[in-house]
């Protein structure tokens, strides 16, 4: 592994393509003004030099700090776990298709309908995930269970069929069962956000130590020395809660958020290769099925 000095300078050039610095910017044109005013009150109307410690300030910065990292540590650890979970249903669409196609004593045909479902879980996950059915129904069926019931029931009828072994039998359900868990998983990590309690004082903890930090410089620093920094500070404080926001739902559609959008591309690309199909663009057809509303849509072709 090489080692080059540019790469230490390589965010900096990337600085306004950060994600999080679309949203940060306005805060910090804020928290400019904030100071400016402050410094204006200060020379203008409080001569006097109050507030000189600025040490009281420091220990509350050093806490919220912590809390801080423990705020963006736990958002991680969400953001990770769905990576892994979507790296599992990787390695299970792979697997399923490869003993579907090497042990299944089935008509190739039958073989790509059960690649077809595979990757239409994929999607069918993707978009439960995002909530981007357009419809409101809370009876809605749901999309991705349809589609696991349908990859057993499939599995069942050739185990009827006599097309498959009790020992295959058992391999295709464990690969068929982590598609459920899988799936109960994410909905775990998208419907179990941070306390709010918890986020809410974080968020006022920021805002009362960034309101308290230009009172003590003033006392201390001369404007053009106090502005860069009182910057600089905000940029990280607000910066870190807004990345900890994203990232707590990884499977939105922001910058920070998982390419869950890639995996399933990478998902319908490995899949065909192993079964292939007369048609290479089925995440097309899966789409526009599941704009549909059903997922029988896509079980029954």
């Amino acid at each position: 592994m090489s080692y080059s000095i540019s790469k230490w300078f390589h965010p900096f050039s990337r600085f306004h393509r950060i994600p999080v610095f679309k949203r940060v910017w306005l805060y910090l044109a804020l928290m400019a003004c904030y100071t400016a005013v402050v410094y204006w009150l200060y020379e203008n109307i409080f001569p006097a030099r109050f507030l000189k410690d600025a040490a009281n300030v420091g220990y509350a910065s050093l806490i919220l700090g912590l809390l801080i990292v423990f705020r963006t540590n736990s958002a991680y650890e969400r953001w990770w776990e769905g990576r892994k979970l979507w790296g599992q249903l990787v390695n299970e669409s792979r697997n399923l298709a490869i003993k579907v196609k090497k042990y299944a004593n089935v008509s190739m045909q039958q073989k790509i309908h059960m690649g077809q479902l595979v990757i239409s879980f994929a999607y069918a996950l993707m978009r439960h995930l995002r909530d981007s059915n357009p419809s409101d129904n809370s009876f809605e069926p749901h999309q991705p269970v349809m589609i696991a019931e349908t990859i057993y029931d499939k599995i069942q009828e050739w185990y009827k069929e006599g097309k498959l072994d009790g020992f295959t039998l058992w391999q295709l359900d464990q690969h068929a069962r982590a598609f459920n868990d899988v799936c109960g998983s994410c909905e775990r990590i998208k419907s179990t956000p941070l306390a709010v309690s918890y986020r809410t004082f974080i968020r006022q903890g920021i805002a009362l130590n960034l309101l308290a930090v230009p009172w003590y410089s003033a006392s201390a620093l001369p404007f053009w020395w106090s502005l860069p920094l009182i910057i600089v500070t905000s940029y990280f404080l607000i910066g870190l809660e807004l990345i900890a926001e994203d990232i707590e739902d990884p499977f939105g559609n922001d910058g920070d958020d998982l390419p869950i959008e890639s995996i399933c591309g990478k998902i319908n690309h490995t899949v065909s290769q192993i079964i292939p199909s007369q048609s290479r663009q089925i995440d097309r057809e899966i789409m526009m099925s599941l704009d549909s509303g059903s997922a029988s849509a896509v079980s029954t072709r």
